[in-house]
């Protein structure tokens, strides 16, 4: 349970943080809402991808038959400066003197926005004024989108590793979340006759995992309704080869490929929005299921890394350089 507790603090942090009125965006007419909520949330949802899907080796080397190696892994992606903020020229009913509003893992900085709903039906022009939401970069380690990973991986024949990355589901204090996540790294230089003796290995290697938390954000929500609840889903991948030079104390390693992923946001629910007419006459406006994002990453990755080794244990250090740079260390304990 600990575990899962530093990966709700790491890859939803904007949930804790929504309760200065993160969700008051949805006073907006839907198109601009939903224009903001991509904007804002953009960062951190890539972000959440590349962190999430870094760490997966330390080596090209696959463990023997039923060997098994164990490790707690750190990763941040590190957010460009482009995307800490995002343009608003292209809102139609909100009125700002900002040029540009921070992303979530932006500068603490909040600007007024005065929100316009234009007659529509029964209702009259309604107006109200919102804070935008702030950035939370102080709040991140390194100004990066962080995540642990533990992991399991268990030597098979044909000179293949099976990698699990698994917690048990967890249900406490509104959340309810679930992490799976297989790799198979599989042995090339064992095809090659005698080269497969030297300290220097070669390998392929597949992997794909899922993530899904669902929060309760009902109780610190600043609007009325019911069972209203935040969605986030992730699902990852990485094809990659392999190369390290595995010696007594010090390994090198390096990998080449493919990586990428989709994530996903929604907020569900009923939103009871109240405004105010320019009598100051209360009107109320509900929206149900209101926020439903997807979003993407994917491109090639390069990774140079170093293990260093303690009899049974390891600490090891890699950097990933891709569309989000990532940073990855960690220990693990080794038997083979």
């Amino acid at each position: 349970m600990k575990f899962y507790s530093l990966i709700i603090a790491f890859l939803f942090p904007f949930v804790i943080y929504s309760q200065s009125g993160f969700e008051s965006i949805l006073l907006a007419v839907e198109s601009d809402s939903k224009k903001i909520f991509q904007g804002y949330m953009n960062p951190i949802m890539k972000g959440a991808i590349y962190s999430s899907n870094g760490g997966w080796f330390n080596s090209a080397k696959v463990h023997k038959k039923l060997g098994v190696d164990l490790s707690l892994k750190f990763n941040a992606s590190f957010v460009p400066s482009a995307d800490q903020t995002y343009s608003i020229n292209d809102l139609d009913y909100i009125t700002t003197d900002a040029a540009n509003l921070p992303t979530i893992v932006g500068e603490n900085r909040q600007e007024d926005l005065l929100i316009t709903i234009p007659p529509q039906g029964i209702y009259p022009e309604l107006n109200t004024t919102i804070k935008a939401p702030k950035g939370i970069k102080s709040r991140l380690p390194f100004g990066a989108v962080p995540a642990p990973v533990l992991q399991l991986g268990v030597g098979i024949p044909l000179d293949t590793e099976i990698i699990i990355r698994y917690s048990p589901e967890y249900h406490r204090k509104g959340v309810d979340m679930s992490l799976k996540g297989i790799g198979i790294k599989h042995n090339l230089l064992q095809y090659f006759g005698p080269i497969d003796k030297f300290p220097f290995n070669v390998s392929a290697f597949a992997s794909f995992s899922k993530m899904k938390i669902d929060y309760d954000i009902q109780s610190f929500s600043s609007l009325e309704g019911s069972n209203q609840v935040a969605q986030f889903s992730l699902n990852n991948y990485n094809l990659l080869l392999l190369a390290s030079l595995d010696v007594l104390v010090v390994n090198f390693y390096g990998g080449f490929g493919l990586s990428g992923g989709t994530s996903s946001f929604k907020m569900l629910g009923q939103y009871d929005l109240e405004y105010q007419t320019q009598s100051n006459i209360p009107v109320t406006r509900s929206l149900k299921d209101p926020i439903d994002m997807d979003f993407n990453a994917s491109g090639f990755q390069t990774t140079l890394g170093a293990k260093f080794k303690f009899l049974i244990f390891s600490a090891f250090v890699d950097f990933t350089f891709q569309e989000y740079n990532t940073l990855s260390a960690g220990m693990s304990v080794n038997f083979r």
